[in-house]
């Protein structure tokens, strides 16, 4: 692998990586608020209910997180854009 096409495929890494970690903790930031403002309040009166609040709160995390994804790709390919498509594929 060439070094110009190293060193773009780690940055990009690198930058996606970082994102994702800022996406997540965005996204249980807006399900902490969603609950403290009762946008969102799973059930817990049965049995059944409390056997699936951690599934549901882990379902309503993952939704808030498909909410950056497309933030994340389209950053991403500016990012590769800018470098260069060529410089991704000369390996």
């Amino acid at each position: 692998m060439k070094h110009e096409a190293l060193i773009a495929w780690t940055s990009l890494y690198i930058a996606v990586g970082i994102m994702a970690l800022i996406c997540a903790v965005l996204s249980v930031l807006v399900t902490a608020d969603d609950w403290r403002a009762g946008r969102w309040r799973p059930a817990l009166e049965t049995g059944l209910d409390k056997v699936l609040f951690l599934p549901k709160t882990w379902l309503r995390w993952q939704v808030n997180y498909m909410h950056g994804a497309p933030v994340i790709l389209a950053i991403s390919a500016y990012y590769a854009s800018h470098v260069g498509f060529s410089v991704f594929w000369d390996l």
